[in-house]
């Protein structure tokens, strides 16, 4: 297995890639603690050559990361309107529920989002009053540290 610490777009991410098997064009990855399963584009079956890591180009978005199965959150701040502020994910994960609905007036303390993180539930709470004006985020979407959930207004 190899470990590797990327920097894309100034997001940090953790990459293990565990060891290529020769016949077969797959890799298995993992990426801040998220699993991959890769396919190796044009290499054909028993003649898989390792994968090489290469610098990302700088017009590379991390945005494009995202597991198969899940959608992934935007990674683009909001346009903020007066007196807006945006929820931030505190830790990576997955959405395992968002509790509000845009138009929506919640309160200090209101969960908006439940999400998963090491095997934990953690529900995001509502750091003010407000009315929610946009939700970045769905069910199933994988969302990293710093990424915008919901903008409260």
């Amino acid at each position: 297995m190899k470990d590797y610490s990327l920097k894309i777009n100034g997001q940090n991410y953790d990459v293990s890639i565990d060891e290529v098997n020769e016949s077969s064009t797959v890799a298995h990855v993992t990426v801040n603690g998220t699993a991959y399963e890769v396919e190796i584009a044009g290499a054909p079956g028993g003649a898989t050559s390792k994968p090489q890591v290469a610098p990302a180009p700088k017009e590379a978005n991390s945005a494009q990361i995202k597991p198969a199965t899940a959608a992934a959150a935007p990674r683009v701040a909001p346009a903020a309107t007066a007196g807006a502020a945006a929820v931030k994910c505190p830790l990576p994960g997955t959405v395992v529920a968002v509790k509000v609905a845009v138009g929506d007036s919640v309160s200090v303390g209101q969960t908006l989002v439940v999400l998963e993180a090491m095997k934990m539930e953690n529900n995001i709470d509502a750091d003010r009053a407000g009315v929610v004006k946009q939700i970045f985020v769905q069910q199933g979407a994988t969302v990293m540290e710093g990424d915008n959930l919901i903008v409260i207004g």
